[in-house]
């Protein structure tokens, strides 16, 4: 798709990621783990009290949003860290793409466009597992294989890993992007 919507960089990163897949899962397990495990406390306590005929308001929600705080800075660290590691590896694969014509802004639209679908591929596994978990509690909690969620809450985790994402993957790569051709 992002060779479809971006010819140039969005087919430069399918290849990358196709022909270095260690390099992207190094950069999407953070986001798998973090949205798994969040997920899964979160809705955790929304299926349970949903089981129950409990509506949580004030000082509860605020209790259990605070608790995944820690999960989120987690998530910032780690995804600014594993992106700044898998692109520290590309310098010379960078430099490489803009001595054969590749210009910064597609280099840039390049980055972006991985970091999207590595993201994106983090959330779906990490949503799945997530899944399963809560369906197998709300299973064994009421015998209905449903669970109760938040897509505000649900959205911004999303949100936080692309933007983590996203921030690292271009400082990372902003001294390759304009720096010199030529290796220092």
């Amino acid at each position: 798709m992002a060779a479809r919507l971006d010819p140039g960089a969005g087919m430069l990163a399918r290849s990358s990621l196709v022909t270095q897949p260690r390099r992207a899962m190094s950069a999407a397990s953070p986001v798998m783990l973090t949205v798994a495990l969040a997920c899964t406390f979160l809705f955790a306590v929304t299926t349970t009290d949903a089981a129950a005929g409990v509506t949580r308001t004030g000082p509860a929600v605020w209790a259990a949003l605070m608790l995944v705080g820690p999960a989120l800075v987690y998530t910032v660290i780690s995804v600014l860290n594993a992106t700044a590691m898998t692109m520290a590896e590309r310098t010379a694969e960078i430099r490489l793409l803009r001595t054969v014509g590749a210009k910064p802004r597609q280099l840039t639209r390049m980055v972006c466009w991985e970091t999207l679908i590595v993201t994106g591929v983090g959330t779906l596994l990490g949503t799945g597992i997530a899944a399963a978990s809560l369906t197998t509690l709300r299973k064994a909690a009421t015998g209905e294989p449903w669970f109760a969620y938040s897509p505000p809450q649900y959205a911004g985790l999303v949100l936080v890993c692309t933007v983590s994402g996203l921030a690292g993957g271009l400082a990372a790569t902003r001294r390759a992007r304009r720096g010199a051709l030529l290796p220092d």
